[in-house]
């Protein structure tokens, strides 16, 4: 090897000989590893101590664009996907000034140090005659085979991911902006236009707020199947948390004809919670409690401190079918149709993941329908 082909800006320059490339694909193809990783429909390769494939699945095969393996062994990741920057150094994949921040290249060096990791990696790769640009996930999970070191090195594409999350933010940020400002103008407008018109443009302002927070809980959900849902734990009386959920509903579209109460017996105490959250989930629980409630009927709202925990309730005469309740928290799942399910999904994950907290269903003839939500009294993180 030429000292020119030595050199590097971060990984390794360093190159197996053809031979031992060969025959480590050898001992490869014996065993069981390139049946399993044929198996599976994300592209994987294995790796050598000098980071060249030695193995590729049928799916890295087609991926490439070769019609056989053997012409993709010796080849670095990024030799073999075409990255625009691997042929800009002697030394290849791995060894250029952009390599170094390069999550492909990172993700083989931490698994040839024994590491098992997942990695993003952005790489501009050639593609009949264009550059095309893609979002990777990476992975790499070391083994050892015959007293050889190797690396299963494995790409999957979420560019399509990466840009819905894009266009997704965009989209929120830009219809909380327009909605916010149409009902500021509402706003205005009921408080400044002539009597007669002044109940008209009242209801198109609580439409306005209803909307604007249809469109918040919509990117709240979001944000929180993706984990980047961020809390602000503030100290919260239990008490004024359930005037503040009544209060909201009491005079409501959904609860027209109906009664909503919070039960006298309530515990008022201290703890630490998330208030945005923690009322998305409790107006969640009454939702369903009044689209489950009979006109005349009676939805009750109330709160109990234990030792360690505080527990609020949302109380229906409904009874909800054994069937139904064994899938009411899973995603999408609803007996109103298409479109719904996520009210009942979203009281679980956001208890569950982002407040510390449990969630419980009792329904029978006796009590009816109770969904209860404990949350610690302090911060669970």
């Amino acid at each position: 090897m030429s000292a020119a082909s030595d050199q590097t800006c971060f990984a390794p320059a360093e190159r197996a000989p053809f031979d031992e490339i060969d025959r480590q694909f050898t001992i490869l193809s014996g065993h069981e590893i390139p049946v399993v990783l044929n198996a599976i429909p994300v592209i994987s390769m294995v790796l050598n101590r000098c980071r060249q494939v030695v193995f590729g699945n049928r799916k890295f095969v087609d991926v490439i664009g070769v019609p056989d393996i053997r012409e993709a062994l010796g080849k670095r990741p990024g030799e073999a996907f075409r990255c625009v920057h691997a042929a800009k150094t002697p030394g290849g994949c791995g060894t250029g000034e952009f390599c170094a921040h390069c999550g492909a290249v990172r993700s083989i060096l931490l698994g040839l140090a024994g590491r098992e990791n997942v990695q993003e990696c952005n790489i501009n790769r050639e593609e009949g005659g264009k550059v095309e640009a893609l979002d990777l996930r990476v992975s790499s999970s070391p083994f050892a085979l015959d007293a050889e070191q190797f690396v299963i090195f494995s790409i999957t594409d979420v560019s399509h991911e990466k840009r819905r999350r894009t266009l997704e933010r965009i989209f929120f940020h830009d219809m909380l902006n327009t909605v916010g400002g149409l009902q500021g103008l509402m706003e205005f407008l009921a408080e400044e236009v002539q009597d007669d018109l002044r109940p008209d443009a009242q209801l198109i302002h609580r439409a306005m707020v209803q909307l604007t927070d249809e469109i918040t809980y919509q990117k709240q959900l979001l944000a929180a199947e993706t984990n980047e849902l961020e809390t602000n734990f503030t100290p919260l009386r239990s008490g004024d948390i359930l005037e503040v959920v009544e209060a909201t509903f009491q005079n409501g579209e959904q609860a027209r004809g109906k009664r909503i109460e919070v039960h006298d017996g309530c515990d008022t105490v201290v703890f630490h919670s998330d208030p945005v959250l923690l009322r998305r989930v409790l107006g969640n629980m009454v939702k369903n409690a009044l689209e489950a409630t009979e006109p005349g009927g009676l939805v009750r709202l109330g709160c109990a401190a234990g030792p360690e925990a505080v527990e609020f309730w949302v109380q229906n005469s409904a009874v909800i079918p054994r069937s139904v309740r064994m899938r009411i928290f899973n995603r999408s799942f609803s007996t109103k149709g298409l479109g719904r399910g996520l009210g009942t999904y979203s009281i679980k994950l956001l208890t569950e993941r982002y407040l510390g907290g449990s969630v419980a269903l009792e329904s029978g003839p006796e009590a009816g329908t109770i969904f209860r939500v404990r949350l610690p009294f302090g911060n669970p993180s």
